[in-house]
C-alpha cells in the first residue's frame, strides 16, 4: 500500500493506493484516523480520478464534526448538502419546521421525536410505536399533527426526504 500526503490551504489531503483493488478504504488506514476529521471518498480508478476523489472526501470532512473520526461521503450525503449552504440550510429548516415553534416546548419535542424515530427507523408506523412505547393510533395522531402544522406527511417519501433534511440543517445550525 502507497500512501501520498499533500499539503493544501484547507488540510492536509492523503491519498492511499491500496496494493490491488478494493471497493473499501483498507481498515488499517481507517483505524489510524480514528478521532480525526477527515472524508473519505469513493474509492476511484486511476491517478486521473484522484482531484475528483479530493473534492468528494472534502465536501465528507466539511459535513463532519472536529473529533468525529473518518467520514465516508456515503454516509455523509445529508449532511454534505447541509453543509453546502449554510443560507439554504437555515431557510428550509425556518421552512418546514418553523410552524413547530408555535407549541408548546413539550408537544413540539414530542413531535419530533416520533418524526426523527420514524425516519431514523424502518418507515413502519408499527415499529415507531414501538420504539416510542406508545400505540400506533398514538403516531398516527402525531403524524397527522405534524402534517397540519408544517403541511409534510413524513409518510410520503419525498415529503420524508424533505423533513429529514430540514432535520439535519436544524441539528447543524444549532
Amino acid at each position: 500500500m502507497h500512501c501520498y500526503r499533500h499539503e493544501s490551504p484547507t488540510g492536509d489531503v492523503l491519498i492511499v493506493q491500496p496494493p490491488a483493488r478494493t471497493a473499501d478504504p483498507p481498515r488499517p488506514v481507517l483505524a489510524a484516523l480514528a478521532g480525526v476529521r477527515c472524508g473519505v471518498s469513493p474509492v476511484v480508478a486511476g491517478l486521473s480520478q484522484a482531484p475528483r476523489a479530493v473534492r468528494l472526501a472534502s465536501a465528507a470532512a466539511g459535513a463532519s464534526r472536529a473529533g468525529a473520526g473518518p467520514r465516508r461521503l456515503e454516509d455523509a450525503w445529508l449532511d454534505v448538502f447541509v453543509a453546502g449552504s449554510r443560507e439554504l440550510a437555515a431557510e428550509l429548516a425556518h421552512q418546514v419546521l418553523g410552524p413547530l415553534s408555535a407549541l408548546g416546548e413539550a408537544e413540539g419535542e414530542r413531535l419530533l421525536e416520533t418524526v426523527r424515530t420514524h425516519l431514523a427507523g424502518s418507515g413502519s408506523v408499527a415499529d415507531t410505536a414501538t420504539a416510542l412505547y406508545c400505540h400506533r393510533n398514538t403516531v398516527q395522531h402525531r403524524f397527522a399533527r405534524f402534517r397540519e402544522l408544517t403541511g409534510r406527511d413524513v409518510r410520503v417519501p419525498e415529503d420524508a426526504a424533505v423533513v429529514a433534511l430540514a432535520l439535519r440543517a436544524a441539528d447543524a445550525l444549532s
